[in-house]
């Protein structure tokens, strides 16, 4: 699977183990890039840092995507599950709302967890064979 097929396509499946890594591919450097912003920028940093979050939201999706699938659920699926933690980001601004913001961000990480930690379909599904399957000829 080359990286465009991993970030920029929800078609198929991925398994656990590529699943984090991938991620991991993204999250890192997005958390020093909105490190550095919100440093040396404040209040504006951490509005650049949630512009930024629609850059790699997409590649978030296309990855999410495929691991829904892996569990044969819908793909589309992961767009509630990325919606979830934008609005709990914004949530956090609202000083009145910010317990609303952590709960959801709360739920987004269980979520999360259940998607990165749990065995997908044995075998092949709706989304195509299972991941890292042995092919016979």
């Amino acid at each position: 699977m080359d990286l465009r097929q991993v970030y920029l396509s929800n078609e198929g499946r991925i398994a656990r183990l590529p699943y984090f890594g991938y991620s991991l591919a993204l999250t890192i450097p997005y958390m020093l890039l909105a490190y550095l912003l919100v440093s040396l920028l404040g209040a504006l940093g951490s509005i650049l840092v949630l512009a930024s979050y629609a850059v790699i939201a997409y590649p978030y999706y296309c990855l999410m995507a495929k691991r829904l699938q892996d569990f044969n659920q819908p793909g589309k699926w992961a767009i509630a599950v990325i919606g979830l933690g934008l609005l709990a980001s914004v949530l956090q601004f609202v000083e009145a709302l910010q317990g609303v913001g952590l709960g959801l961000s709360v739920v987004q990480m269980l979520v999360g967890f259940a998607i990165l930690l749990l065995p997908g379909t044995s075998g092949a599904n709706d989304y195509g064979k299972q991941p890292g399957a042995a092919v016979t000829a």
